[in-house]
């Protein structure tokens, strides 16, 4: 990946600009400054503390995320009260990432848990499958058709509609999870500060019920219930232990 570091002054990764190839038209600033603030609802942020513990995540995921040749990716900080954090893919080669100050702030110190963010939203910029319908419908698999008929019975033909996408979205979800897994602990991250990303939004959020009524009402969502994402991670984290005792 082409980290494309272009604000003034170049931030984060220096290095990443020399990748862009020489003729290719660069934004200004005015215009970067612009799709930022569209993209990201807040203006960039390039200096401050927030911006230095933010600077210090991407910086360590570089190495890895620099291994990957065939996509470039912006990531913002933006100036925005969301505790929340989400990717742009403009086409299958470029997009952005919004990380919103918010983010950084509910993050505390905890440097790792921030880097696992945004290490998932890279692995959202990365997926080629989940960038088109087709590989959609292929990551969400048969639970779109049941979705759809629960969406169905309870929302008529809208709710049906919205129900058969949040499945494939709740895949390309998990997918993400797992990319960004990977490429997090590839750069030196602990494992486990990934599993203590989802604590802390499961505190956050309240979404600790797992029951048939939890269920139904995340029927039409678009992320995995907190729950099953914090059990998709333990297997994760129980493969990526077995893998290390290995290659130990």
């Amino acid at each position: 990946m082409k980290l494309l570091v272009l604000l003034f002054p170049l931030l984060l990764i220096p290095a990443a600009v020399s990748q862009v190839p020489a003729q290719q038209n660069l934004p200004t600033r005015a215009q970067v400054a612009q799709v930022v603030q569209k993209v990201c609802r807040g203006s960039e942020i390039t200096s401050g503390e927030e911006f230095d513990t933010f600077r210090r995540a991407v910086q360590k995921l570089a190495p890895v995320l620099n291994q990957d040749r065939q996509h470039v990716t912006y990531i913002a900080l933006a100036d925005n009260n969301e505790i929340n954090a989400w990717a742009l893919n403009f086409d299958m080669t470029n997009s952005m990432i919004c990380v919103p100050v918010a983010m950084v702030h509910f993050m505390g110190d905890a440097e790792g848990e921030l880097g696992f963010i945004i290490a998932h939203e890279v692995g959202h910029t990365v997926d080629d499958q989940c960038k088109t319908q087709q590989g959609r419908m292929q990551a969400g698999g048969s639970s779109a058709g049941l979705s759809a008929i629960l969406g169905g019975a309870l929302g008529g033909g809208q709710g049906a509609a919205a129900a058969s996408r949040a499945p494939q979205q709740r895949a390309c979800e998990a997918r993400a999870d797992e990319i960004g897994f990977k490429m997090f602990t590839e750069a030196g991250y602990s494992a486990y500060a990934a599993a203590g990303a989802f604590g802390r939004l499961e505190m956050y959020m309240g979404d600790t019920s797992t029951g048939l009524f939890a269920r139904l009402n995340a029927l039409g969502s678009d992320h995995p219930m907190t729950p099953d994402r914090i059990k998709h991670m333990r297997s994760l984290l129980i493969n990526y232990a077995q893998q290390n005792s290995l290659t130990q």
